[in-house]
This record gives C-alpha cells, structure tokens and sequence, in this order.
C-alpha cells in the first residue's frame, strides 16, 4: 500500500505542468508607464531638479538605463512594440497610430495568462487606434477603473490608479503570480494652467528650479508652461510610489519585477523644427527607465546598453519561464539585469535604431522617419510619402531619403546643428547609414526592402479613418 502511495506521488511530480509547479518561484510583474515623457525630465539623470522620488526609488533599488529607447515616437507603435516584442516596422499595420494590431502577433500579456499569471490593467494600455471587426484586442484586461477621483485638476484623469491596482491585489488569488499594467494618462496635454501652482505647493518646486531647454527663451511663461506639464510628471510618480507602498505592505515587493518608463517623448518645438514626441530626435524616442527586482537584481547600478521597447515582452516572459515565441524580435534584458555590474554590459548593444511612419499628418505632410545613434552620433533619414502633384509615390521612391540629417551627440546634445554636409565627419555618417540599412534588412523593414504596398494602405486608411472621424468603421483595404 504504502509502495502504491509513493508511486502516485511520483507521478504527480512527474505531470507537473513546469509553470504551475514553479508558481511560488515565479514574479509578480508591475509595468508603470507614463504618457508622452522623454528620460531628461527626471532628476536621475542629471539635466532636470524634478523631485520624483518614487522612480528614484526603483532605480536606487534596482538599475537605471541611460539608454532605453521607444521603437516609434507615437503613442500606439510604442506600445504595440511592448505587447509584441517586435519593432514597430515589423508590426504591418501595428506600425500606425490609429490602425490595429494584426493577429499574427501574440501579445505577452495573454501569453502569461496561458501560463497561469493573473492579468490586469489600470489606465491606458494599447491605443489610440481601431478595433476592426475579427480584430482580436491585445490589452491586458480586466481593466480596473472603479475608483476614482472626484476632485482634481483640470486635465487629470479622474482614475485613482494606485487605488485601482489596490483593488485588483485584494482580488487575486495569492498562490498565483501575476501582472499587472499601469498605464497614467499623464503627462499627456493639455494641462491646467495652475500646475505650476500646485507644483510649488505638493512638491516644493519653484519656478526659478524649473530646467528649460537652451533653445527656449527664458520667461516667465516658458517657465508656467514647463512646470504644468512638470507637475503631471510629479503627479504620476505618486501613483507609482502608493503602488509601492501596497506591494510592500502585501509582502510581495521583494519578488516583484517591477518596469517603470514612459511610451514617447516630450513635446518640445525649437523655432525651426519639431524636437521631442513624433520626430526622431532624443527627445522623442530616448525614455526613463528603470527596473527592480529586489530578491534577483543587485541594487544601485546604472547600465549604458542600448534597449529596446521591444526588449520588454521577452523580458517579462523569460522571468515568468515562460515560452518566447519565435515572432519576438527582441531580447531579454534578463542576463543584463541579472549582472552585476554596471556600464555596457551587452558590447553588441551599442546602438539603436526607431522611427516613425504616421502621426496624424495629412499628405503631402509626412513624418516618416528613421534613425539611428550610438554613443556619440545620431544619422536622421526622413521620408515623403507623395509627389508634388499629391500622388503616392512607388515603392522605390518610398525608399529614397527626402533628407538626411547627422547630429554629433556629444557637443549638440539637443541635435540643432545638422553636420550632413561636414566633410569631418563623413565616415561616421557612412558608418551608421550602413549599420541602419543592415539593420532593416535584417528585421524586414519596408523602407529599406521596398515592400511598402501595406504600409501605403494603412497610411491612407489612417488618414482617411482622422477624415471620416475616429469612430467610425472603415471597410479595410487589406487581404
């Protein structure tokens, strides 16, 4: 009898599903991302005197990346970069703000929830765009949006998303891991314009300590408009240190991976040229990053490699032990995390390429980008997407640069001085044209391989979707 016993325990271990049985092992995963915010606004890298202390936090308790990069300066290809794993050029139509995420590409939230993770979310996910009919929705639900905030300022979400994530840790089953997605509406515009008010009062900050850009004149206005926007900033981090607070009175911090960034850049605009969300400078796709894991990452390490968004699915499911499809492009930040040390950890993570197709432009308006940087230069490709008559171009046309920019990081940090035509510095531009079209070809960008057929659909059924109005359906034009 006792034989029998042993042998039915046996085979239990045995038939084990591997997750299940690893689930006391496995982290919680908390993903804080913000809206429209580029790295330099955060005190934790030197240019700005923000008090953020909860983001400081997680940084001094885990590693803060210099250089961690959206793969598109836009809201919803940054964070269908997320979900998939995979650069935004490599998402068909998932490449548009106002389109859709095809089905081919599994997102991980869905994945974890597979594998036994509890799933949530508060506040934006993926979006803005359409959900056309058969179109499957790659947000994490359920959404928790029950608590709310009845008096705030103008233009802040009336979500209490740490409340809401209170909510859904009360709810869950604590035998099993989970994830969980925050997503503030803030510091998106517009803003109430007695911010600055309440920024001085809540957080101590004057306007004499706000940072403004060389570029922008030194008034005081400048100054109330930065610090309305700054205060939304402030605001969030909030959020993310009740959020904190409740993982740790929970007693589930010490194995929690807890991510915390921004999905685009800041909207800054020098006299000549669009500088931060939408355009392929610094300032649109270079974001806060910081990660912690207090139980499996060394604590108080600052790391140089260039990441990716689409490095974070991997990220999450390699934790998790769970399967990384083959249709992620990305990497796992796992072995970066889990080093010691800090510096460029991965020597092959030593540039980055993004860019842009779409942002709400009519033709012959275009945004369509490329770019690509490393340590000390970034090379600008832009694109036009019709002839001066308005007509769409060809597929080879589509691929011809309408400009080339090349900024040296280094002395022009806040890329103003375009050294295309600088003969000092030709070999270096050559250098990373070179890498930028290995690298499209590798990862099957259409600007680079001239397939562009779907990409001059989507671009005219985005356009066509801001014309007829948002919500209504359109018939797509795609087999």
């Amino acid at each position: 009898m006792k034989f029998l016993l042993i042998l039915q325990l046996l085979a239990g271990l045995f038939l084990c599903i591997p997750t299940a049985c690893a689930a006391d092992s496995r982290p919680n995963i908390l993903f804080f991302i913000t809206d429209d915010e580029s790295w330099l606004e955060r005190s934790a890298y030197g240019w700005s005197k923000l008090p953020t202390p909860a983001f400081d936090s997680v940084a001094r308790q885990g590693v803060l990346f210099t250089n961690g990069f959206t793969s598109a300066p836009s809201c919803a290809p940054s964070r269908a970069c997320v979900l998939t794993g995979r650069n935004f050029w490599e998402l068909k139509q998932g490449a548009f703000i106002q389109a859709f995420i095809p089905d081919e590409f599994p997102a991980f939230p869905k994945l974890l929830k597979n594998d036994g993770y509890q799933i949530g979310r508060t506040g934006k996910s993926w979006g803005p765009g359409s959900r056309p009919p058969g179109i499957d929705d790659k947000s994490p639900v359920p959404w928790f949006s029950k608590r709310q905030i009845a008096e705030r300022p103008e233009f802040i979400s009336r979500l209490d998303y740490a409340a809401n994530f209170n909510d859904f840790l009360e709810q869950r089953d604590p035998e099993r891991p989970f994830f969980f997605w925050a997503g503030t509406g803030e510091p998106h515009s517009p803003y109430d314009k007695d911010n600055y008010k309440r920024l001085e009062k809540e957080f101590g900050m004057t306007l004499d300590q706000v940072s403004l850009p060389p570029f922008m004149d030194d008034t005081l206005e400048n100054r109330k408009q930065r610090a309305n926007f700054l205060y939304e900033i402030c605001y969030a981090d909030q959020h993310l240190g009740r959020m904190l607070d409740s993982l740790q009175r929970a007693g589930i911090l010490k194995n929690t991976l807890v991510v915390v960034t921004s999905d685009n850049g800041t909207g800054l605009s020098h006299a000549a040229k669009s500088l931060g969300k939408a355009s392929p400078y610094d300032a649109g796709v270079h974001e806060p990053l910081a990660m912690m894991w207090p139980s499996r990452v060394k604590a108080g390490r600052k790391v140089t490699d260039f990441v990716n968004f689409s490095d974070f699915a991997p990220t999450f499911l390699e934790a998790a032990g769970s399967k990384v499809p083959a249709s992620m492009s990305g990497r796992s930040l796992l072995p970066i995390l889990e080093s010691p040390s800090s510096g460029r950890i991965e020597k092959d993570r030593d540039s980055i390429v993004t860019g842009l197709e779409w942002h709400g432009e009519f033709d012959p308006d275009s945004k369509s980008s490329r770019s690509i940087r490393d340590d000390r230069y970034a090379y600008v490709v832009r694109y036009a997407n019709v002839d001066a008559q308005g007509k769409m171009l060809g597929n080879r046309a589509l691929m011809a640069p309408s400009q080339i920019e090349f900024y040296d990081l280094q002395n022009d940090p806040w890329q103003l001085n375009d050294l295309v035509d600088d003969p000092t510095v030709s070999a270096e531009k050559d250098r990373l044209a070179t890498r930028l079209r290995e690298v499209g070809l590798k990862t099957g960008d259409p600007r680079i391989t001239g397939e562009m057929d779907l990409f001059r659909k989507t671009r005219q059924y985005v356009q066509k979707r801001k014309k007829t109005g948002y919500g209504k359906t359109l018939e797509l034009p795609f087999e």
